[in-house]
């Protein structure tokens, strides 16, 4: 470990963290619906929320004609194929390795 990497480390652990979720793959958890992201911890609830926003900014954005409607729709469908996805894997599905 270099000397940056202890830096980081111990303001970590000062910190109340361990400093190692961030070397975590993160994961959806189907039994719990949370989804972990590195250090971040997203609940079922903020997950519906964003799949609601998602959802409600496709039909705005379409009907004004924005491309943005797209990329909301994108997001809506990520979150949809990752929640069927951890279902037929056991219920869990690695998002990204954790050494990026």
């Amino acid at each position: 470990m270099d000397n940056r990497e202890n830096l980081i480390m111990a303001l970590a652990g000062s910190m109340g963290m361990s400093g190692k979720a961030k070397k975590e793959d993160s994961h959806f958890d189907a039994s719990t619906g949370t989804l972990y992201c590195g250090s971040k911890v997203y609940s079922a609830a903020d997950i519906q929320s964003a799949k609601s926003f998602c959802e409600e900014n496709v039909k705005k954005m379409s009907a004004i004609g924005d491309r943005a409607a797209g990329f909301y729709e994108i997001a809506a469908e990520a979150i949809a194929l990752l929640e069927k996805a951890s279902v037929s894997n056991g219920g869990k599905v690695v998002i990204k390795d954790g050494g990026q």
